[in-house]
């Protein structure tokens, strides 16, 4: 049965086609809204399969809302009405990420095809991600080994990759630490930490290697600390070639190899990183104190409220971003009904420097309240890894500079330079 939803500011308009689609055996009408806010809450409640939004909903429009559908429900197909002129309105549909356009007055019989046509293509793009999931639950018995912990922030600016690298590092103290830039788009893992790698996560995905163990070695790189470091496609279009598919494998590879792996995601919602979050063992929601980082976690949390993740396995780290104008903490664990776990202080010059010189704060100024904060986040986090460790460095200080990796694999391309903005 296909699920949709309707959202449109007419009464008559909801009733006409909603006995439309009662006249179809596979399709059922399972919300519907008079307004763009009204729908965003009633996908995320009931999750449609369809969503079919008219352009000129009062309060969030129809190409916002479709915006935000596309966002935080990426497997809801959107179908997006409009009086407008065809060309224009496609336009503007296909840049809000809707997968088809109707110009109204459009017959009962277009609507019923378009909605088929959209949730087809949803059902081909989802199978071969979603099978070997179902197969490996049915299959393998329960992951076992290294921790995975996905690093998520709902707003760009946050601080997100920059407490993902350092966080990384801290670990390495005690544990054996791989870093993975899921950022697959715009990573910057590498630009703070100042690193260069020749090969990436799409080389892997590309040559069907996600789940070969000296592969992934030679593809991964030594940074700071000794972290090793899998970073992101070296250019947006190669993020295409990584699959959730490909994700869960190389996953459970490396928690066969490291104690702890640490995963920055994209700031946008995504079939990748929501299933980089249901197979977390601890997620840690990053916000700053500005309103509109709390009202995105707070939608972040909704989200992960209708995906039914367990609230105990998030951690909720507070990101100082500015010296004024920002809200109290007290007043955000409030309005997000969760005690923030850890809290970095406002420091641009350790953190600036940091980043300017792509050397870990927790190493160039690891006495700083910004370091001994990620470090004591590190420490809670590594209390329940049974980590195999480093015995090796655990009496010695952490060194910046990597060792020189001397095994290389001939598979992929060149890397020829790296993003060079902070997230």
């Amino acid at each position: 049965m296909i699920r949709v939803l309707l959202a449109d500011e007419s009464n008559r308009i909801i009733e006409n086609l909603s006995k439309r689609l009662g006249q179809e055996e596979d399709l059922t009408v399972c919300a519907v809204a008079g307004d763009g806010d009204t729908a965003l809450q009633e996908a995320l409640r009931t999750q449609p399969d369809v969503a079919v939004v008219d352009a000129g909903l009062p309060g969030m429009d129809g190409i916002q809302t479709t915006e935000m559908l596309v966002q935080y429900l990426p497997n809801t197909g959107v179908i997006l009405l409009s009086m407008e002129a065809e060309n224009e309105a496609f336009r503007r549909a296909m840049l809000a990420g809707a997968r088809e356009f109707l110009q109204k007055p459009f017959s009962g019989d277009e609507l019923v095809s378009a909605i088929r046509r959209v949730h087809a293509y949803g059902q081909r793009k989802g199978t071969p991600a979603a099978a070997p999931a179902a197969d490996a639950g049915a299959d393998a018995p329960p992951s076992r080994g290294g921790k995975l912990f996905t690093v998520v922030g709902a707003k760009g600016g946050v601080g997100k990759s920059a407490i993902a690298a350092n966080l990384a590092v801290a670990l390495s103290r005690t544990c054996r630490v791989a870093l993975l830039d899921c950022s697959l788009q715009f990573g910057d893992i590498g630009i703070l930490l100042n690193i260069t790698a020749e090969r990436t996560i799409a080389d892997l995905a590309a040559n069907n290697a996600v789940a070969d163990h000296d592969v992934v070695e030679d593809v991964m790189v030594d940074g700071p600390g000794g972290v090793r470091v899998l970073a992101a496609p070296i250019s947006p279009e190669l993020a295409d070639y990584v699959t959730t598919q490909h994700l869960r494998a190389l996953i459970e590879q490396l928690r066969r190899t490291y104690d702890c792996i640490v995963v920055d995601t994209a700031t946008h919602l995504s079939e990748i990183s929501l299933d980089l979050v249901e197979m977390a063992d601890k997620v840690l929601v990053v916000t700053d104190l500005s309103t509109t980082g709390v009202k995105n976690a707070r939608l972040l949390q909704t989200v992960m409220g209708v995906l039914k993740v367990d609230p105990a396995r998030f951690a909720l780290v507070v990101n100082h971003r500015d010296g004024a104008g920002e809200l109290d903490r007290a007043y955000v664990e409030d309005v997000l009904k969760t005690a923030a776990t850890a809290e970095i202080p406002y420091d641009p010059n350790v953190v600036a420097t940091s980043i300017a010189r792509g050397v870990p704060f927790v190493l160039s100024q690891p006495q700083s309240q910004a370091a001994l904060r990620i470090a004591g986040l590190a420490g809670l986090l590594a209390s329940g890894v049974p980590g195999r460790g480093h015995p090796e460095r655990d009496a010695a200080p952490l060194d910046p500079t990597p060792p020189k990796r001397r095994r290389r694999l001939g598979i992929g391309r060149s890397r020829s330079g790296q993003a060079a903005a902070s997230d």
